[in-house]
């Protein structure tokens, strides 16, 4: 009898062991995890496999696809059921069942068999949503703007040759909608692209975690829209959706003060939205973007993807992407033309690593230089104390004269932030539509906390660093006994998160629409930034 257990109680602890010999883990649509946006008919799917033992190869597979995820709890695949099929294939396996449709989400998961007999676990469930398939999948929704560039002045080329027809800041706009919400939320999804570059709110709270969206494209000819899932942001009841826009490559402002590397000009900025609300009871509503939404002049003051940002603090409408404001003094939303859409496929861009100064030097004119002890490609992140209508400059480059003070002579100039404060004791900013390649920041108009301040200027709490890149998956990595190799692995590296944005860059701060490119100089990469 106690021989009966002891086998027993062996055979019990084996079977885990055994059930784990093959597992399948990292389900991907698309090349992307649970995504949402999908606008191919027939995407592809991807996993991985785990094992405890070598040698163990793939030699089967079946997906299940189901319209819910109860159905497929009971291994139901309603959409695609693909039996067994004999394959070690598990990367880019076309989809191939049932029609899919816009907006909806599958739920899908998959087993394997191997090459030693065993037949692992149905994998954990992951699912997709469809992305806006066609045209009319927009429900009417438009293009809308706060002002028109006028037909002679659009500019498609990066550069004609020919001078300016015009010299002139352009509005920076911002768009609210206030809507209703009467019944019980299932889920909600969020359709949305804004030219040159946008960033969405709803309820005061920003929507998604990324920066710069949408990725670049040659914007006669495409556009990317992106998918936020905002179901836990929106409420039972009253609601407010609030978007900025930004220049992006869209539009390059011709203002002489400032850098120009293209003359590009599609046209001023603009948006167009979609918002599918589901609710439990099985109906929906959409809210899309048109003449009933309101206009107005946003706190930014000037945006150029190479020229920088400005900001006017004390233009700021307290609560504007509330629905308690009221917006009786904004203006209708203008109809415009817009160019074809497509999901972006691509990560989105994010906000990673942040540096605080390693070291802060006075310098000439009462001015200040902060060193990050990290060349990147980043934003600023200002944290100040001031009067209002203090203005702070903030010149970002990657190297110093001899002076001490900042040169933008191998990156090209003048690009800079400025900061005009409301006088509202510590205020934060950060810009939203530019970046820039740098180490070095030079500051007008404050001084550093704890330092001499004779002229009662404002006091800089704090400003940091914060390197902006693509969020793509770091898939692998380098070490070795030789610091140099190290040293070397390290700078590539940073080379390589710095120029991935959207798409990949040449310098983060000049160059940023070209592909990586060979340079006269030695043979190296531009991109080493040596």
């Amino acid at each position: 009898m106690s021989r009966f257990l002891i086998f027993s109680w062996l055979y019990l602890l084996a079977i885990p062991l055994f059930a784990q010999e093959i597992k399948v883990v990292d389900l991907t649509c698309a090349y992307r995890n649970n995504p949402i946006g999908i606008d191919l008919p027939n995407p592809n799917l991807s996993w991985k496999l785990q094992s405890s033992k070598h040698n163990v190869r793939q030699t089967a597979y079946q997906i299940l696809v189901s319209s819910n995820s109860t159905n497929l709890k009971k291994n139901i695949g309603d959409i695609w059921d693909t039996k067994k099929v004999n394959s070690a294939q598990s990367i880019q396996i076309t989809y191939e069942g049932a029609k899919l449709l816009s907006t909806k989400t599958y739920y899908w998961k998959l087993r394997v068999w191997d090459n030693f007999g065993n037949t692992s676990e149905w994998s954990n469930q992951a699912y997709w949503q469809m992305g806006l398939l066609k045209t009319a999948d927009w429900k009417n929704a438009k293009w809308i703007a706060y002002e028109k560039l006028a037909d002679s002045n659009v500019n498609t080329l990066p550069t004609d040759g020919k001078k300016d027809k015009y010299n002139a800041n352009n509005i920076l706009p911002m768009f609210r909608k206030a809507f209703a919400v009467t019944k019980t939320i299932k889920k909600a999804t969020a359709f949305i692209s804004g030219l040159g570059h946008f960033e969405m709110s709803l309820n005061g709270e920003k929507v998604g975690d990324d920066f710069l969206a949408p990725g670049w494209t040659k914007y006669d000819k495409e556009a990317l829209y992106v998918s936020y899932d905002i179901t836990k942001q929106l409420k039972k009841g009253k609601n407010a959706i609030g978007v900025m826009l930004g220049n992006g490559f869209y539009y390059v402002p011709p203002v002489k003060e400032r850098y120009r590397k293209l003359k590009v000009a599609f046209g001023y900025p603009k948006m167009i939205c979609r918002v599918l609300v589901e609710y439990t009871d099985g109906s929906f509503t959409n809210i899309i973007s048109d003449q009933s939404w309101k206009t107005a002049p946003s706190p930014v003051t000037f945006s150029s993807i190479y020229g920088g940002e400005d900001y006017n603090s004390s233009l700021e409408q307290k609560g504007w992407n509330l629905s308690s404001f009221n917006d009786k003094n904004w203006k209708a939303a203008l109809l415009v033309d817009g160019p074809k859409l497509n999901a972006q496929k691509e990560e989105p861009v994010k906000i990673f690593e942040n540096f605080s100064a390693q070291n802060i030097t006075a310098i000439a004119n009462s001015e200040w230089v902060y060193d990050m002890g990290q060349n990147a490609s980043a934003i600023i992140e200002l944290k100040v104390r001031g009067k209002k209508g203090d203005t702070i400059r903030i010149t970002p480059a990657e190297l110093l004269k001899a002076d001490g003070s900042v040169t933008q002579k191998n990156i090209g100039g003048p690009s800079y932030f400025t900061y005009i404060l409301k006088g509202a004791g510590l205020e934060t900013w950060r810009p939203r539509f530019f970046y820039t390649g740098f180490r070095y920041l030079q500051v007008k108009g404050a001084v550093p906390a704890g330092k001499e301040n004779a002229h009662g200027k404002a006091i800089i709490e704090d400003l940091k660093a914060l390197h902006i890149r693509n969020a793509a998956e770091k898939v692998g990595d380098f070490s070795s006994s030789n610091d140099l190799f190290n040293k070397t692995y390290s700078l590539i590296d940073w080379s390589i998160r710095s120029n991935m944005v959207s798409v990949f860059t040449d310098c983060p701060h000049r160059e940023k629409l070209e592909l990586v490119r060979r340079t006269a100089l030695n043979g190296q990469l531009c991109t080493l930034q040596l």
